[in-house]
């Protein structure tokens, strides 16, 4: 009854309720009631505490008390609402005819998509995302949503930008929102995301708060203090989204226990590889219980993670929105180059930014840190912007991110740490102020513009000397670019 109670709190008190709960739970040890008595054995054997598979209680350290005590009538699956895996398929045929006008509509029109509030998941999830303006999926959503939510490992292959963070959240959400009703909320994690930077684990997060707000979630990555991070863990957490590093850290202290996750996420796989965290994902993979549920999505699949998929996946199901297609970026986005001389670049961005991205959002990405900090300097004396690159400060980039995000200012000049992982809506152009070292950032880098069906821009402005670099990209990415010239640039704005 108290714990009823404690459950129906606000999310406002979620840190309050966690203590609450922890203190119940010793007095219940002290003194367990008929009803507790009820839920922690089974009617076959009186007396002696049900475990429910793998959900099994773990060794706690001295001092520390298991909120949760898991329990079921059965040592069956989680019965949880899920039709025939062809469905997926369906959706998987259906993609390649998707009509990007349509899919931008998703969220207000009733005659495209499949509808969220008739999936039969969580009302606090379809409420939540309702709020959103989100009431219908998008093709890869669709094609994970079945399978994931019959417990079927999976691998998702999409293009940038075609919502995959929702097409693992909302199963995984759902999930642990029954579960906790059948079983009562616990001090461990149920589910791990791991991410290859910082902003992405942070735009995932804030994905999972906002879709469901009554789970605790946590996200933990490096450059933060860490012990802010292991207290709200010891008060209990449903989800943890992070990079490997941290929680490799975490994970050698004691703080963070995954003894009962019951769901792992590999979002941006094949980045995992580009910037060092291959050997920390596997250790990480090994310490997980093996009777779990894997996810994997990336972009790409280069041979580390064909190799991750046959160690720790289970027999996975491959949902392929790419296929042998050629253009790996997402329908919708315009793309241009102009040539210009080293000595002429800075003085085109204006006029670009004037001409496509008509006062909108803008990023413009650099190769090195110091290029961005000069040209963020200089472009200053004309337009409010700010860089963003990997020595500035956590904080202050955390800042920047929410000036650009709310419309303080409407240009980001930026190096590849932005490339991936920053779910920024509504930005209207990208411009290539120098050329990635490869086709892949070239993806990575022009996918933050034309998001979830959305219409936008890239540039990519390059030197007569790089022509065949330009040639290999549209080559590797199967695009092609509309030639601009600075003369009709200059005459458009007159």
């Amino acid at each position: 009854m108290m714990r009823a109670i404690l459950r129906k709190s606000s999310s406002s008190s979620r840190l309050l309720r966690r203590t609450l709960l922890a203190n119940l739970s010793l007095f219940e040890t002290a003194a367990p009631s008929v009803e507790l008595s009820r839920w922690f054995t089974d009617g076959t054997n009186a007396g002696q505490m049900s475990r429910f598979s793998a959900f099994e209680r773990p060794e706690m350290a001295p001092g520390l008390c298991a909120v949760r005590g898991f329990h079921a009538a059965s040592t069956g699956p989680l019965n949880f609402r899920a039709s025939l895996t062809s469905s997926a398929q369906l959706a998987v045929e259906e993609y390649a005819s998707y009509d990007e006008e349509k899919a931008a509509k998703a969220g207000t029109s009733g005659e495209e998509g499949l509808e969220i509030a008739k999936l039969g998941i969580s009302i606090e999830v379809v409420s939540a995302l309702a709020k959103k303006g989100i009431t219908k999926l998008f093709p890869i959503q669709r094609a994970v949503l079945e399978p994931a939510m019959q417990g079927r490992d999976l691998i998702g292959r999409a293009k940038t930008g075609t919502g995959k963070t929702l097409a693992f959240g909302i199963p995984i959400m759902d999930k642990i929102i029954k579960f906790n009703v059948k079983h009562g909320r616990g001090r461990n994690p149920l589910a791990l995301i791991l991410a290859p930077t910082r902003e992405l684990a942070r735009q995932v997060e804030k994905e999972f708060y906002e879709s469901a707000p009554n789970l605790d979630t946590i996200c933990v990555y490096g450059g933060t203090p860490i012990n802010s991070q292991i207290r709200q863990l010891g008060y209990g957490v449903d989800v943890v989204v992070g990079t490997p590093g941290r929680v490799i850290d975490l994970l050698k202290r004691g703080s963070l226990n995954l003894g009962e996750v019951k769901f792992i996420v590999l979002d941006e796989a094949d980045q995992m590889l580009a910037v060092g965290f291959e050997e920390d994902v596997e250790t990480i993979l090994q310490s997980l219980p093996k009777n779990r549920q894997s996810l994997m999505f990336s972009a790409t699949m280069p041979n580390w993670i064909r190799s991750l998929t046959k160690k720790y996946l289970n027999n996975p199901l491959t949902v392929d929105l790419v296929g042998d297609d050629d253009q790996k970026l997402a329908e919708g986005i315009s793309l241009y180059s102009i040539a210009a001389d080293m000595y002429n670049k800075a003085s085109i961005i204006g006029p670009l930014i004037a001409e496509h991205a008509k006062g909108g959002k803008c990023i413009v990405f650099t190769q090195r840190k110091r290029d961005a900090d000069k040209l963020a300097y200089a472009m200053a004396r004309s337009y409010k912007c700010e860089a963003l690159h990997g020595d500035i400060s956590q904080s202050q980039r955390e800042r920047t991110l929410a000036g650009f995000r709310d419309g303080h200012f409407n240009i980001l000049v930026a190096t590849d740490v932005a490339a991936r992982g920053l779910d920024i809506p509504n930005v209207d152009l990208v411009i290539h102020y120098e050329l990635p070292n490869s086709s892949e950032i070239f993806v990575h880098r022009s996918g933050r513009t034309g998001r979830a069906g959305k219409k936008g821009s890239a540039i990519l402005i390059y030197t007569q000397d790089q022509t065949r670099a330009v040639k290999t990209i549209e080559r590797d990415v199967g695009c092609r670019f509309s030639e601009v010239t600075i003369q009709a640039l200059l005459y458009a704005l007159h």
